[in-house]
């Protein structure tokens, strides 16, 4: 907002006219008039400036008001303007001091504190901001644009209450004012009051139809609400008022990938990639859809850039695509401080947590949004039911109330308490996990879907552990432990890890409530041939590379007749799967593609349960690498079908090797692609020594570690009351390790 009022003479308040109605050309030439008489007029160069900036020439703007101000230095309007064009130009401090000018000379100036305000923000001083719009409100209460812009800066604070109370504030004062609406959308969206932020979003695009942000910021609520089609929608009405919206184009693919609507996905990134090849991230999110389709083109080169990028310390990959694309745990590491850095930072605001003495039960929370059947709820269930409870005390706080299965309603039953957070803030629930005394929080999403890693940068709790769902460093310095065994993350690797590491003997317990199906199945039910070798992979087609591929074609060339079964991907990926077999000399028949019956309700049970027997049709589970299998491994074993895998270096490689450890089989763990081939092909030629294996895998299935939830939650029992005990005795966590 610019200064007019001046001292006129008859023919400067004709121009001030003029300017006052938008006649910028006519105001200026008048201007330029009254300065050929008197080149001294200050009030005639500074409303040049005024104009100059009202037209985007900031830097002229600048120069016209110097000259005012060299004539005339005492008139705060003068110093006030000229903030405002060196706000345009980014040059905040020059602006900030020019508005303490115009204070200076006229401290009741509310617009020099509500400007100064803006500057401040975009200096990251925020609180200073905030400061600085109270004081201009004070001066002028009915000020609805400093009551907006508090509301940003409140917003940056994360005081997300209070934004949204100053938006409200704002549309008191200005019931049109489609931004407030639209960015008090925003902060309800982080309150995790979804249903409200879309009604903001609503009265926003009422008020201002081609508002093109409001619909793009729709479009994430929905998002979150799980309403994809609607967000897609919305997504689409951005883009047709903004073509160039490269961020709508971005998220409307990361809705259609939800939607399974891989294709059109890919063609939305790579739009936003061709708006904007610099959007945090998206290198990664691309490429990572493409690996759902079985789009190999081009990837070794787009993995040197991927790395290339990350090394040079840019946001271009999250930490779990990272996982997925490279075995390389210390561009998992760096990957994962990028992000948390950038997403996450350690967040003080609630202050340190108070002391606490010994005594009583160990509060342990829980938080994920996978209490659900969901591999994570696969490996939990039967620790916490297993768990002490006269020792322990478990609080479950979960992040999806929308989805209710058997596995839920299992898991609600065996925590002490089961609280649905999905609808609180991240600074809410850290505060309630405070409140409720957790002594140790346990992270089970980490960087996966769902993940809230906001609640432990508030410090939910004294300890805090990363657990079971993300398999690699989460990279921030308020994770204190990870916990694994010494296969799936060897001491040599600690070095990779910002976490220290609690050592059990295995890393997980298994849900052994998952019974195989009595009922008799062939190979025709799942259209295998009745005879021949079985190999079979039932991991998610994005975890397939080039090489495991290759090496797969090649196994198939040396044994004869033997066919690979996978499970049934999009249609695209099949198709390109097939492309790529024959390319490499196999025949399409050899790839035989069967589609997963879906979980549902009552019938839960008897699904799993065809679904664990059907892996008895197969003879040979082939793993995948660098993300190896892991659920699915484990339930292969459970079932006796021995799984073939080659040890990588991250956590994310060695899943398998972890799991046939603890199952006593580490002849089934390879160290080099060539191992992994010949191997695959003795074990098809040679029935008796795969017979062994098979052998000892079921005789190994009800004795092993990999298959004893009783033992393995002692176990972890064991680690949790060892960081405790540190914690009490005011050590730092360090290593842990708890022996069979």
């Amino acid at each position: 907002m610019l200064a007019h009022e001046v001292s006129v003479t008859p023919n400067l308040f004709d121009a001030i006219a003029l300017h006052s109605q938008g006649m910028l050309v006519q105001a200026g030439a008048m201007y330029q008039q009254l300065l050929a008489i008197d080149p001294k007029n200050a009030d005639a160069l500074h409303l040049l400036g005024v104009i100059a900036c009202q037209t985007g020439s900031h830097q002229n703007s600048v120069d016209m008001i110097d000259r005012a101000i060299e004539i005339n230095s005492n008139v705060a309007r003068y110093h006030s303007n000229r903030g405002i064009a060196l706000k345009e130009l980014k040059q905040f401090e020059a602006a900030i001091s020019s508005y303490d000018k115009a204070i200076a000379l006229n401290p009741n100036s509310a617009l020099a504190y509500s400007n100064r305000g803006i500057a401040l923000k975009e200096l990251k001083q925020l609180e200073a901001s905030v400061a600085s719009y109270d004081k201009a409100i004070t001066l002028q209460p009915n000020l609805a644009e400093a009551y907006y812009n508090r509301g940003l800066s409140l917003h940056q604070l994360k005081q997300l209450v209070d934004a949204v109370a100053s938006y409200d504030k704002a549309i008191a004062l200005k019931p049109d004012y489609a931004e407030a609406y639209s960015n008090r959308g925003i902060s309800l969206q982080e309150l995790k009051q979804l249903d409200d932020a879309v009604a903001s979003y609503d009265k926003a695009i009422v008020l201002k139809p081609y508002l093109a942000e409001a619909y793009y910021n729709r479009g994430i609520s929905l998002q979150e609400l799980k309403q994809l089609e609607a967000s897609v929608a919305s997504y689409d009405k951005a883009i047709s008022l903004k073509p160039d919206y490269g961020g709508a184009y971005y998220n409307r693919g990361n809705a259609l990938k939800e939607l399974n609507q891989l294709d059109v996905a890919i063609t939305s990134f790579d739009k936003a990639f061709d708006i904007n090849p610099e959007a945090h991230y998206l290198l990664g999110v691309r490429q990572h859809a493409r690996m759902f389709v079985c789009d190999w083109s081009n990837l070794t080169q787009s993995l040197l850039v991927y790395e290339s990028e990350i090394a040079s310390n840019k946001p271009a990959v999250t930490p779990f695509t990272a996982l997925t694309l490279v075995d390389k745990p210390a561009l998992h590491l760096q990957s994962a401080k990028i992000f948390v850095e950038s997403k996450h930072p350690k967040n003080q605001v609630l202050g340190e947590i108070a002391k606490r003495t010994a005594g009583g039960k160990l509060r342990l929370g829980f938080f994920s949004a996978d209490f659900y059947y969901h591999p994570v709820a696969i490996l939990l269930a039967e620790q916490i039911e297993n768990h002490d409870k006269s020792k322990f005390e478990l609080f479950a706080f979960s992040f999806r109330s929308d989805i209710q299965d058997p596995m839920s309603d299992r898991l609600e039953a065996a925590f002490d308490h089961f609280i649905s957070v999905d609808k609180m803030s991240d600074l809410e629930v850290a505060q309630l996990s405070r409140q409720l005394g957790i002594d140790i929080a346990l992270d089970l999403t980490g960087y996966t879907g769902g993940s809230r890693t906001g609640i432990f940068a508030l410090q939910a709790a004294p300890i805090q552990v990363n657990h079971l769902g993300f398999p690699g460093s989460m990279g921030a310095d308020y994770i204190d432990y990870v916990i694994a065994d010494a296969h799936l993350l060897p001491e040599s690797s600690a070095k990779y890890y910002t976490e220290k590491i609690a050592y059990v003997p295995c890393g997980y317990t298994y849900d052994r409530q998952r019974q195989l199906s009595d009922q008799p199945l062939s190979r025709a039910h799942v259209g295998l041939p009745e005879k021949g070798f079985v190999f079979t992979c039932q991991n998610g087609c994005q975890k397939f590379q080039p090489e495991v591929f290759s090496i797969w074609m090649d196994i198939l060339k040396a044994v004869p007749a033997s066919v690979l079964w996978l499970m049934e991907p999009h249609p695209t990926a099949m198709a390109n799967l097939i492309k790529e077999a024959q390319a490499r000399g196999i025949e399409s028949d050899r790839l035989v593609f069967t589609k997963r019956e879906p979980v549902a309700g009552d019938q839960e049970r008897a699904r799993i349960g065809r679904y664990l027997a059907s892996y008895k049709l197969a003879d040979l589970f082939l793993d995948t690498w660098p993300y190896n299998a892991g659920t699915t491994a484990i339930d292969a074993l459970w079932a006796g079908l021995p799984v073939l895998t080659k040890a990588g270096e991250a956590m994310v490689a060695r899943l398998a090797t972890s799991v046939l450890n603890a199952i006593e089989v580490p002849e089934l763990v390879t160290n080099t692609a060539q191992e992994y081939r010949d191997l695959a092909v003795e074990l098809a030629r040679d029935p008796q020594k795969l017979k062994l294996i098979t052998d000892k895998l079921k005789e190994n299935r009800l004795t092993s570690t990999l298959f004893d939830p009783v033992g393995n939650t002692r176990h972890i029992e064991a680690a949790y009351t060892e960081m405790y005990r540190r914690y009490l005795a005011d050590l730092p966590p360090e290593l842990i390790y708890i022996e069979p």
